[in-house]
């Protein structure tokens, strides 16, 4: 089960780098819309939410109906 803690945080990382890169977002965007990502991820997975700080501080307060994705309908 740590690795997959591990796994999903260093996907949390990418899907980050990938974001800002190349779709020219700003890095504490970029971040946010990883964190939104990675959480759902969870949620829909049932994979332990990573314990990095960036994580728990952006996601402490999502529900399903707050968490959007870049392009995603409101």
């Amino acid at each position: 089960m740590e690795d997959d803690a591990e796994n999903v945080t260093e996907c949390l990382r990418e899907r980050a780098a990938i974001m800002e890169i190349d779709d020219g977002l700003k890095r504490h965007d970029a971040e946010y819309y990883a964190v939104v990502a990675t959480w759902r991820f969870c949620q829909r997975t049932g994979v332990k939410e990573p314990t990095a700080l960036n994580y728990r501080f952006h996601s402490r307060e999502f529900t399903d109906d707050e968490a959007r994705e870049p392009g995603s309908a409101l």
